[in-house]
């Protein structure tokens, strides 16, 4: 492992820069450090976390466009509930930082809070 903090960036459309017109200053240096590959939706990101497993930060995205057939995708939220499920069964010891760059208010409360509240659920083991 090198030092570059590898990270998972789920979003349909942007890229980590493009962060830079909307996340605070405090927030973006974390974007700007990071080793970053890019996934598009969630079928590619549960792909990716089965081949590659858990990355070091992973940022969501709430809102992953529309799916061929014009039905809503699966969201961000779809993607951080695998990764906890993904944990529980791997028993993965060692948690990503999970981060939400969603421009979605209530998508981005929705996954962070899934998330805290599944540390606090393994907190407590």
């Amino acid at each position: 492992m090198g030092h570059n903090t590898k990270g998972v960036f789920l979003d349909d459309i942007r890229i980590p820069s493009d962060l830079t017109y909307y996340i605070s200053k405090e927030e973006i240096d974390q974007y700007l450090l990071t080793d970053w590959t890019v996934i598009r939706s969630y079928q590619d990101f549960v792909a990716y976390i089965s081949q590659n497993g858990i990355p070091s930060i992973i940022s969501f995205d709430h809102d992953l466009g529309v799916n061929l057939d014009s039905t809503e995708a699966a969201s961000g939220y779809d993607a951080v509930k695998y990764i906890a499920d993904f944990i529980l069964e791997q028993e993965h010891q060692v948690l990503p930082q999970v981060l939400c760059h969603s421009q979605n208010p209530v998508g981005k409360t929705n996954i962070l809070s899934y998330w805290n509240n599944f540390i606090k659920r393994i907190d407590k083991g």
